[in-house]
Formats: C-alpha cells, sequence, structure tokens
C-alpha cells in the first residue's frame, strides 16, 4: 500500500468511526465497544481490508495527545487530595493484579512458562486512560469518583511498564530481583516527571511570547508529542511526562490564556480528541487480522482462548474488585471515626470504581512490542486482544447500566454551585460599577447606570433561581429561552440583508460571530 493509498485507508476509517459512534449514540451503547467491534469485523474479512501498523508508532503518534487533554482538565486540587487512593489502585491494584493473572493463567495453562505469565499479567493490569475517558464521558458520576478512576488511569502506566520490562528480562536471563526493580521504577517516574516539568515550564514561557492564537494552539499539540518522545528516549515514562506536562498547563491556563485563544484550543482540542479516541478502538479490533494470522488454526486460537484468556479476564476483573474492596473500601471506614478523615467510600461507588477497569491501546502495543523469540509471545497478543475486547464489552457495556442501578449522581459538595458562583462574579463587577459610578459625570454616568441596571437582574436571577428552587430556575429558563428565539430573529435578519445585498461578506461573519458566541453562551446556561 503507498502513501496515497494509506491516506484514503485512514480517511475511510474516520468516516468508518464516525458511523459507528452515530449509531452507538442512536442504540445507547458506548461507542468504545461499537468501534471494537466495527474494526474486529473489518480484519476478519481478509488481508485486503486491512494494514500492517507499527504499534509503537500508533502509541506515539495517538497516546500523548489523549493523555494531554485528559491531564489539562483534571482538577489538580481533587487529584491531590484523593492521592492515597489513587496511588493505592497504581502501586497495589496494578502489582496485585499482576500477581493475580500469572497464577490464575498458570494454573490453567502449566505449559505456560512463569515468565510469559507475569508479562501477560503486567500488560493488561493497568486500566487504559483512553478507554477509561470514553466511559467515563457518558456516564456522570459524583466528582471523587471521577477524580480516583482519571487520576489512576493516567499514571497506572509506569507501574505496568516496570513490571512488563521486568518480566522480559526474567525470561531472557532468569533474573528478578527487587532492587533491580525499585531501581528501574525510580528511574522510569523521576525522569517522566522531570521532563514533563521542564517541557511545561518551556511551553508556559513559549505561550507568553506568542500572541498568535493558532501558533499556542498547535505548541500544546506539538508539547505532547515532544514531552512524550523525549522522555522516551531519556529512558523514563513517558506516560508520566505528558500526564506532569498537561497537569500544569491545566493549572496555569486561566492566566496564560485569553479568552480568545481558550475558544480556539477547546473546539480544536474537542474535535481532535474525538477522531484520535474513534481511532483507537478501531485499530485495536483491526490488531485482530494479525493476531489471527500468527495463531494459525481455528484448534490454537479456542485451545488458547479456553486455557489463557478466560481465566485471564477472570483474574483481571475479579482482582480489582479484591483490591478495592480491601485496599480503599476497608481503610476509609477504619479512619472513619479520626478527626482529619475524610468522607469514607460508600458502597455504591466501591462497586463502581472496582467495575471501571477496562483495557485499551496501551495494553495492546506492549503486547504487540514483545521480541519476536519471547516464549509463547503468541498466546500471549492473542490473550491480550482478548481481555481488552472483554473488559471492554462486559465491563464498559455494563457500567451504565450498573451506575444507573445503583442510582450514582454527582453530589452537592461543600463548595458553591454554579448559581452561586456566577451570583459572586456578577456581584464583584456589580460592585466595581458602582465605585466608579461615584467618580463619572456626564454621558459615562447614564452609561454607567444601565450597565448596574443589566448586573442587578443578573445577580437577582442566579441568587433568586438557587435559593427560591425549580419555580425561579423555570421562570430563568423561560427567559433564557425568550434570549434565544431573540437571537434566531437576529441571525434571520442578517441572512436576509446578505441575501439582498446590503452588507458585504466580512460585516455578515463579523456579526455572525457575535450572534454564535451569545448563543452558545445563552445554551450553556440553560445546560442542568
Amino acid at each position: 500500500m503507498n502513501n496515497v493509498d494509506l491516506f484514503h485507508y485512514i480517511l475511510l476509517l474516520v468516516c468508518g468511526a464516525g458511523v459507528l459512534t452515530w449509531v452507538a449514540g442512536r442504540m445507547a451503547i458506548p461507542p468504545a465497544v461499537i468501534l471494537l467491534f466495527g474494526g474486529a469485523a473489518v480484519a476478519l474479512m481478509g488481508r485486503h481490508t486491512t494494514v500492517d501498523m507499527d504499534p509503537n508508532l500508533v502509541l506515539t503518534a495517538v497516546l500523548p495527545p489523549l493523555l494531554m487533554s485528559s491531564a489539562f482538565y483534571t482538577a489538580w486540587s481533587d487529584f491531590r487530595r484523593e492521592v492515597l487512593s489513587i496511588l493505592s489502585l497504581v502501586l497495589g491494584a496494578v502489582a496485585f493484579t499482576t500477581v493475580a493473572v500469572a497464577v490464575t493463567v498458570h494454573a490453567f495453562a502449566p505449559a505456560l512458562a512463569w515468565p510469559a505469565c507475569f508479562a501477560l499479567g503486567a500488560i493488561v493490569s493497568p486500566p487504559d486512560a483512553v478507554a477509561a475517558k470514553a466511559i467515563l464521558d457518558r456516564n456522570p458520576l459524583p466528582s471523587r469518583l471521577v477524580t480516583v478512576l482519571e487520576g489512576e488511569s493516567l499514571v497506572n502506566d509506569a507501574t505496568g511498564l516496570l513490571l512488563y520490562q521486568m518480566s522480559i528480562a526474567a525470561a531472557f536471563t532468569g533474573q528478578f530481583t527487587a532492587s533491580r526493580a525499585t531501581g528501574v521504577f525510580l528511574i522510569l517516574t523521576f525522569i517522566g516527571i522531570a521532563v514533563g516539568i521542564a517541557c511545561g515550564q518551556v511551553m508556559m514561557w513559549l505561550i507568553k511570547r506568542v500572541p498568535d492564537p493558532m501558533l499556542r494552539i498547535v505548541l500544546t499539540f506539538l508539547m505532547a508529542w515532544a514531552s512524550y518522545s523525549i522522555a522516551e528516549e531519556l529512558g523514563g515514562s513517558g506516560v508520566l511526562s505528558v500526564v506532569t506536562c498537561g497537569l500544569m498547563l491545566g493549572v496555569r491556563q486561566h492566566r496564560a490564556f485569553d479568552a480568545h485563544t481558550r475558544i480556539k484550543a477547546s473546539a480544536t482540542w474537542e474535535v481532535i480528541v474525538f477522531v484520535l479516541d474513534a481511532l483507537v478502538f478501531i485499530l485495536i479490533g483491526l490488531a485482530l487480522h494479525g493476531i489471527v494470522e500468527r495463531m494459525g488454526d481455528t484448534r490454537s486460537m479456542l485451545s488458547t482462548g479456553a486455557s489463557v484468556a478466560l481465566p485471564a479476564i477472570v483474574a483481571v476483573i475479579l482482582s480489582r474488585l479484591v483490591w478495592v474492596a480491601i485496599g480503599i473500601y476497608l481503610p476509609s471506614r477504619i479512619a472513619s471515626g479520626h478527626r482529619n478523615a475524610g468522607r469514607p467510600w460508600r458502597p455504591g461507588e466501591i462497586a463502581v470504581l472496582g467495575w471501571a477497569g477496562v483495557r485499551g491501546v496501551v495494553s495492546l502495543a506492549a503486547a504487540l512490542a514483545l521480541p519476536e523469540q519471547f516464549p509463547d509471545r503468541d498466546a500471549i497478543v492473542f490473550s491480550t486482544f482478548l481481555v481488552i475486547f472483554g473488559t471492554l464489552v462486559i465491563q464498559g457495556g455494563s457500567l451504565g447500566v450498573l451506575i444507573r442501578l445503583i442510582g450514582l449522581r454527582p453530589m452537592r459538595g461543600s463548595t458553591m454551585s454554579e448559581l452561586e458562583a456566577r451570583s459572586h462574579t456578577f456581584r464583584a463587577s456589580l460592585n466595581e460599577l458602582e465605585k466608579i459610578s461615584k467618580s463619572a459625570g456626564g454621558e459615562d454616568k447614564n452609561l454607567v447606570r444601565r450597565l448596574i441596571d443589566e448586573y442587578e437582574v443578573r445577580v437577582r436571577n442566579n441568587e433568586k433561581a438557587h435559593s427560591e428552587g425549580s419555580e425561579h430556575i423555570e421562570l430563568r429558563a423561560r427567559h433564557l429561552r425568550l434570549e434565544l428565539d431573540l437571537v434566531a430573529t437576529s441571525r434571520q435578519t442578517l441572512l436576509r440583508l446578505h441575501r439582498e445585498g446590503k452588507i458585504e461578506d466580512s460585516v455578515l461573519h463579523r456579526l455572525e460571530a457575535e450572534l454564535d458566541l451569545e448563543e452558545l453562551r445563552l445554551h450553556r446556561l440553560l445546560e442542568p
């Protein structure tokens, strides 16, 4: 396949991903599941429908922007507050799952060497950031649960990668020492975080000196790939590097970005992440063709699936449930009597936390990157694919149902509601206007008076909607919908003027952009 054909092939994949995502929305099924089935269906049609792609290239090209996006929107204060729960999953759950998978698989397939069993365990031990985000985006959850799930998926690959490297070394050298493992883990972590901090600092320095919003947005993409590649080249964790860089940008973006940059960057990243998200799951499905070719006959696949993959799937799911119960739920209950302890985890939250361990592209890329001479490589790769497929279909497909059955919803915390926060910001502007009005004179005083009247209405509407409940909320919603009708009327008039040749295209585009922003603002205010 030449370069032009490859380009056309990728375009077809994007088109197919769009269609499948639309179908998933109509069927109320997680898009990741439909996309995975779609990719697998294309793969099984034969070699003429697939292309061989380097897993490291896919990982390097696709993963950094997705990690950067997730880290950018991670609430740093919430992340720090839940750091113990996150570390419990990142270190404890990953290691526990690795051992559980290795022991279970070896019990059902004694012919599989221990290094191969531990390699499979390490490969499928970390839940995937891309898969987790794809599932969480469709299911509103309490912010604490979202923070832990996103935080875990962002940084757990360092632990999985360490165990993966240790199993490969043990297979070829027959040696494994705890001191060496600790040293490798510290190196991966230190280099990854250091490179991420350095790249974040460089990016903030450049953003302050680059006024063009488009160039700033390009910089954010380039730094996602740069931070990943530099860390990997230096022997560190590229995942930790991108996450650190993204967290730094997310914390500082409120001061570093102006409104123009923030609006354009949000729209650009949203589209790119949507396309890459869809391609990830399509590519996982497409990988089935090469895996089936290497496995050879159907009997070999069935044997591997029954003796290796099925026990691995069960071990992956059960080990996480056990660890979450013992390593997070019980300690939170025991510590609940202490004065400084936070709110203990509820059983429903623990059930969702334990069930949300979906595997994805990182596990598949790690399996495909195994050396050709690694013992039982084909069985590991095939089993990894089935584990990803199984967790996405079983856990990803049923997570929304579980959330609805338990009745989990975003909880009101001790912080302000959106209505309260909006009232405070408008009140601050109103106070500033009243100060200005004391020194204003002539026409300026009339102008300030009109602005004061407008902001008094805004403050009053939001305060009443917060304090008086659903009745005033509905009144406020009717007011906003009326404003939307007026925006639609203005838009129709603007288009009529353009059709009649009374305004130029440049005037049309500028006024249309103003109406677009006003319409977006009103729709945002109408959101529940």
